[in-house]
């Protein structure tokens, strides 16, 4: 939890919660940094990468769980569940009710069962049941391989110690290391928008519905279905010219990220990305005009001639 900003109180953000850059709201869950989640496979506690740990989640079913599980909440860590039931005000305590708007007053089940799993299968746009018209993000959970249940917090203290204790630091690249930091400082001026925008460009913005989330409409009409048809489609050359004259440092992380990542996608993320390859043709990214650079294909040659770059150097103008 080391890497995660405080609040002026000096407790710990949490990953998924809404944040600006005057105050934090832990009421409320960011559909926004969902995403951002989702496609990078993080948890939705600490921010960080899976690896190989179970995915971890509030389950309200009694006795055997059915093959497939759907929530709206995002996965997180074993240690991360376990430190959450004992910091979260409806978590902890029997008696707790919760505050938002769509859910005010409910109380929390005498016992609280947490399920791990071992794939998050598919992550998809749904429309809320409680809020007619707003879509929030669900993840479907297989595989379901342990389980912790407790009615007071004090019950389970002793698991997360033992949990604390077997924690190792994953690996983490540099270009998947700039992610982590910018989706969890809180001087953004929003929640996570830099890294929610390079997650639409690394393939969640072919996801059905994607832009019908709460808080993403800011993003729909801009041209993130372009972008990351470049990330799809472009070549290694393409991609890393692409990411190298991006001026915003999200977009610089992400181009490499995917190529580090090629063949070996977090589920979610492969399926939408595997989904947009009938959506667009093959991409070619719009780089700045100059010497050696390729540029847009209906744009006017940097020879100076006045003819469109295709008909006049179609290859680009070399170097020198």
């Amino acid at each position: 939890m080391k890497h995660l900003a405080v609040d002026r109180r000096g407790y710990p953000v949490i990953a998924t919660v809404s944040r600006g850059p005057q105050e934090v709201d832990f009421g409320s869950i960011s559909e926004r940094r969902k995403l951002a989640l989702a496609a990078f496979d993080w948890c939705a506690v600490c921010g960080l990468l899976f690896g190989d740990e179970l995915r971890w989640q509030v389950v309200l079913e009694e006795g055997p769980l059915p093959s497939v599980v759907i929530s709206g909440e995002a996965p997180v860590h074993e240690v991360c569940a376990l430190y959450a039931a004992q910091v979260c005000p409806y978590l902890f305590s029997p008696r707790s009710r919760l505050g938002d708007e769509a859910r005010k007053g409910m109380v929390r089940d005498a016992v609280v069962r947490f399920a791990g799993f071992e794939s998050t299968h598919a992550v998809f746009a749904h429309e809320s049941g409680l809020q007619p018209g707003v879509h929030t993000l669900h993840f479907e959970h297989r595989g379901q391989a342990d389980e912790f249940s407790y009615r007071e917090a004090g019950e389970i203290r002793e698991r997360f110690a033992e949990a604390l204790a077997r924690e190792q630091e994953l690996p983490v690249s540099d270009c998947e290391n700039v992610l982590v930091r910018l989706f969890n400082r809180l001087d953004d001026g929003g929640e996570g928008d830099v890294v929610t925008g390079a997650a639409l460009a690394a393939g969640a913005a072919f996801a059905k519905d994607i832009f019908k989330l709460q808080g993403l409409k800011a993003f729909q009409g801009k041209s993130y279905p372009t972008v990351a048809g470049v990330l799809l489609k472009g070549t290694e050359q393409e991609i890393r010219e692409f990411s190298a004259a991006s001026q915003d440092e999200a977009f610089s992380a992400v181009g490499p990220w995917v190529l580090e990542r090629a063949g070996n996608f977090p589920v979610a993320l492969q399926r939408w990305r595997s989904r947009g390859q009938g959506m667009v043709s093959r991409g070619r990214p719009r780089l700045p005009d100059g010497p050696g650079r390729s540029v847009a294909k209906n744009a006017s040659c940097p020879c100076g001639s006045g003819r469109k770059a295709r008909r006049c150097h179609p290859a680009g103008i070399p170097a020198g």
